[in-house]
């Protein structure tokens, strides 16, 4: 009974009609923020906030703390990991990440997450064929959490992020802050995932394009209108909903509440075969260009009990080709 009126809220929250999504939309900066991290969590549409915890002896993947601080809660292991991925126009996006357990209730995370983008030429009206010098932009954010399980059953967790955004010779910087819970509710394999993501002061560029010459000698600079970062509020819900032998499938289901758009849905499978091959699907609904994603994982043991973890992940897209993104983890 509780497990369906978490679904019912889930859907509640995601289908309600929201009256002004589209006056808030391209309103928000740093939107690289939204961006699914890694490959599994990426064959999963995302919908990661109530992955299993690292408490339970599963490693909830690198991008599972992006979303919610609280998975790496309580694990015993340190990993290291790596994802890549090649997005539309040559576009860049990548994270590199390490976690440590400091006990057996608390772990710490750090990272780095950044996006990039080829360099242009920069054109003019007196020189459209190009003027020779050419323009970049860059993204990058710097990630430090801390995770603790509370009792055996719930777990929390905050990550600090400084965001950089660099256009040409302007850009603009800024803390940022995330916040999580993962509740194992006790009731089958049920748990809730909450989390609030990219809470922090507006930004605004600032550089010496902006600076204007004057008459009388004084500085001047061109006003710039400061953003809001990509605020995200979620809630998920996942549980086994299949079990054979060394086989399972795992349910996952995702709302989101963003400031810059309208509230979206994500849900997710996963089989997984003696926890050492994974097939993943995903969807999204309520999206502008994400449709549905595809993903397969494998862990090869190695010497000392340590583990390497790859994932792979395809998601189609409207109107744009889709994406591949690939992860490699160490667990020792």
């Amino acid at each position: 009974m509780r497990g369906r009126l978490f679904i019912l809220l889930l859907l509640g929250l995601a289908l309600s009609p929201p009256a002004s999504a589209f006056r808030r939309a391209g309103t928000s900066g740093a939107t690289f923020l939204k961006l699914v991290q890694d490959a599994r969590s990426a064959g999963l549409a995302g919908a990661t906030a109530a992955l299993p915890g690292a408490f339970q002896g599963r490693w909830p993947g690198p991008g599972n703390a992006f979303v919610n601080p609280a998975g790496p809660a309580g694990g015993l292991e340190r990993s290291l990991s790596l994802s890549q991925e090649r997005r539309f126009a040559e576009i860049r996006h990548g994270l590199l990440q390490a976690s440590w357990p400091l006990s057996e209730k608390s772990a710490l995370l750090a990272g780095a997450n950044w996006l990039t983008v080829p360099e242009q030429e920069i054109t003019t009206l007196e020189q459209p064929e190009g003027t020779g010098a050419s323009y970049a932009y860059r993204d990058l954010s710097l990630e430090l959490g801390l995770s603790t399980r509370l009792t055996d059953r719930l777990s929390v967790g905050g990550t600090v992020r400084w965001i950089r955004q660099e256009l040409h010779r302007e850009k603009a910087e800024g803390p940022a802050l995330d916040l999580g819970l993962l509740l194992e509710t006790g009731w089958r394999d049920l748990r809730l995932g909450m989390a609030l993501s990219n809470f922090g002061p507006r930004l605004s560029l600032a550089g010496e394009d902006l600076l204007l010459p004057s008459a009388d000698g004084r500085p001047a600079q061109l006003d710039v209108e400061e953003f809001a970062l990509p605020l995200l509020f979620r809630v998920a819900l996942s549980d086994r909903l299949w079990s054979r032998g060394e086989q399972r499938v795992l349910g996952l289901l995702q709302a989101e509440h963003p400031n810059d758009g309208r509230e979206n849905l994500r849900a997710g499978l996963e089989y997984a075969w003696r926890e050492q091959l994974y097939l993943r699907v995903g969807r999204y609904f309520r999206r502008d260009l994400e449709q549905a994603a595809l993903g397969v994982g494998f862990v090869l043991p190695l010497p000392d009990r340590q583990r390497l973890v790859l994932d792979y992940a395809w998601t189609s897209q409207q109107r744009l080709q889709g994406t591949h993104l690939l992860s490699a983890s160490l667990l020792y």
